[in-house]
């Protein structure tokens, strides 16, 4: 499940079930994105062209790194 909340209304103004194989990353296209919005994500949301589609419409994200472990 895929869910847009916002915080000030304590209200959730999107969401979208779909399958477990459905990558995080193809439910951003679906997302209604809004300037001077915030928006968190986790890592597996990391799509670069749409981050930057939000960069655009002058709104701002947060979204966790993927971390790499380094062989010893």
């Amino acid at each position: 499940m895929h869910t847009l909340y916002n915080v000030e209304t304590q209200i959730p103004v999107f969401f979208r079930i779909t399958e477990a194989s459905v990558h995080d990353s193809k439910a951003m296209i679906e997302i209604p994105y809004e300037p001077g919005s915030y928006y968190i994500f986790d890592r597996g949301y990391n799509n670069f062209k749409m981050l930057y589609k939000i960069h655009q419409i002058e709104a701002y994200f947060i979204v966790r790194a993927k971390i790499h472990q380094m062989e010893t």
